[in-house]
């Protein structure tokens, strides 16, 4: 979820959109920054007692994805600072979440993963405003489009590595998988028949349908382990970057 959005962001990015030093530590910040809210949100949901030893790490992470974010800032357009309109809503409604203790829910996850979307944006285009003066163009199209697909993606990640574990065997979280991963494969297809995006991606997101399907079906008569689960997935991420490389 951290790397996929950053490498699609560099393999879209405008050959004209600039030298792009700010990258390296705009990279920085996002990962760093993924952790600090990774620590916040085991922060927020401990004990009032037991808060206090679980403030270094978000300290510690929130400094240090500060500082990249500083060094972004010196090397790029300040105007890089409006994603933040963006992406502060989603992050404070995850965090808030965190503090309810639900920060395992459908409604977290479509959170962080739309906030991963976001950064093939800020990669691609360096702010708001620059993606607007290209608005309508096949390259923002076509960004605009990745963005999504990353989102359908990710977000069908969550689904199926749910049925794999905390529900799995669950009937109604396995039609709930496999009916997003059919539906993301009809909106490769209309993206796809609307020129945004190839067709590769209709194969490839049919093959997402085959694994929300296959991997419960297997698991129901022998144990699939976590690893096993986590490389399959590190297989499908791969599979995306080469497609996003073809189109």
């Amino acid at each position: 979820m951290l790397a996929l959005p950053l490498v699609v962001g560099l393999i879209l990015r405008p050959a004209d959109a600039g030298s792009g030093w700010h990258l390296a530590p705009l990279a920085g910040c996002w990962i760093i920054g993924y952790l600090a809210f990774t620590a916040a949100t085991v922060w927020l949901k401990a004990p009032a007692s037991r808060r206090a030893q679980h403030l270094r790490p978000v300290l510690v992470y929130g400094s240090v994805s500060g500082g990249f974010g500083i060094v972004t800032l010196a090397l790029v357009d300040r105007g890089i600072l409006w994603w933040l309109l963006a992406f502060l809503p989603l992050i404070g409604a995850a965090l808030w979440l965190a503090l309810l203790r639900r920060d395992r829910t459908l409604a977290s996850g479509a959170l962080t993963v739309a906030a991963a979307s976001l950064v093939t944006l800020v990669v691609c285009f360096d702010t708001p405003a620059a993606l607007l003066a290209a608005w309508g163009t096949p390259a923002a199209n076509h960004a605009l489009a990745m963005a999504a697909l990353i989102f359908g993606y990710e977000f069908g990640t969550v689904f199926s590595v749910k049925t794999m574990i905390r529900e799995r065997g669950d009937a109604g979280w396995l039609a709930a998988s496999i009916g997003w991963h059919a539906f993301c494969t009809l909106g490769a297809a209309a993206l796809a028949w609307s020129g945004a995006v190839g067709w590769i991606w209709v194969v490839f997101f049919a093959a997402t349908v085959v694994r929300a399907w296959l991997l419960p079906a297997l698991g129901r008569t022998r144990t699939i382990r976590p690893l096993v689960i986590g490389l399959v997935e590190i297989g499908f991420t791969t599979a995306f970057v080469l497609a996003a490389l073809l189109g």
